[in-house]
């Protein structure tokens, strides 16, 4: 338990704490009370990833902890009713908070990571990441083996034509910043990449969704173009269970001498649209 001076008040944050995100929590707190007319102190927000303690679980993370199983312990790629998936906020975290208690209870957190990760990144969408944190900042104890990501799968067009547009999931940014409102028009958006900027201005980092969907872009020019606008990080562990293995595993090994050349972070996620997080 770490102590902290807030306001002249002593607050206790459980496991590690991250000062510089102590600002995000003070945004989000007033996102809530704003939109929701919820007040909540600073350690009922615990559960919410800051941007730098996400930066910290990402660069802990290991390959094999993005997939199902026994060792999954991420997953930064899901999609809720707010878009074209199936889960209703409420759905999304009785799933994850299950599977958080029981890795909590297979002593799976012994590793410096968090129980359970999870992000919602509905297509230009952050409704249904604001209801989660309002969810939890009303329940916070209820959460405490789970870690949410606010995150956004962003359609993003300015790269080459004839193929100009591409995916990238932000994650870690404060969904009420009120910069980034004019970018959630759902499947109706129309977002430049360099409106990428606002995003990581409110607090978020990118990754580049499911590159293996776009063949066409696994090339140096294009890693050049996504680190010239602010896109450091590849969806290198995404989960491509409806895929040919044998066209994922030919194209994978010039994916990751990309990312290694480029020293791009990695994420990833099962970019499931039905009613799981599996």
């Amino acid at each position: 338990m770490v102590s902290v001076n807030y306001k002249n008040k002593q607050v206790a944050f459980k496991g590690v704490f991250y000062p510089k995100d102590l600002n995000y929590k003070k945004a989000l707190q007033k996102g809530l009370m704003d939109s929701y007319g919820i007040s909540c102190k600073i350690q009922d927000l615990d559960a919410v990833a800051g941007p730098n303690e996400l930066r910290g679980i990402i660069s802990k993370l290991k390959p094999n902890q993005y997939e199902v199983g026994d060792s999954f312990r991420a997953n930064f790629h899901i999609h809720t009713k707010a878009s074209d998936g199936r889960l209703t906020p409420k759905e999304f975290l009785e799933l994850c908070v299950d599977w958080a208690n029981r890795m909590f209870k297979l002593n799976k957190n012994q590793d410096d990571l968090p129980a359970f990760s999870a992000a919602i990144t509905d297509h230009d969408r952050v409704a249904s990441t604001k209801e989660v944190i309002a969810l939890i900042a009303q329940e916070p104890d209820k959460y405490k083996n789970f870690k949410f990501i606010s995150g956004c799968e962003f359609l993003l067009y300015g790269y080459k034509e004839p193929h100009s547009a591409f995916e990238a999931v932000g994650l870690g940014f404060n969904p009420f910043d009120k910069n980034i409102q004019h970018m959630m028009k759902g499947f109706e958006s129309h977002n430049h990449i360099s409106d990428a900027k606002k995003v990581i201005d409110a607090g978020g980092i990118f990754s580049w969704a499911h590159p293996i969907v776009t063949p066409d872009k696994i090339n140096e020019d294009f890693f050049v173009f996504l680190k010239a606008n602010g896109i450091n990080g590849v969806e290198g562990n995404y989960q491509y269970s409806k895929w040919d293995k044998e066209y994922v595993n030919a194209i994978k090994p010039a994916l990751d001498k990309l990312i290694k050349q480029f020293k791009m972070f990695v994420t990833g996620g099962t970019d499931s649209h039905r009613k799981t997080i599996f």
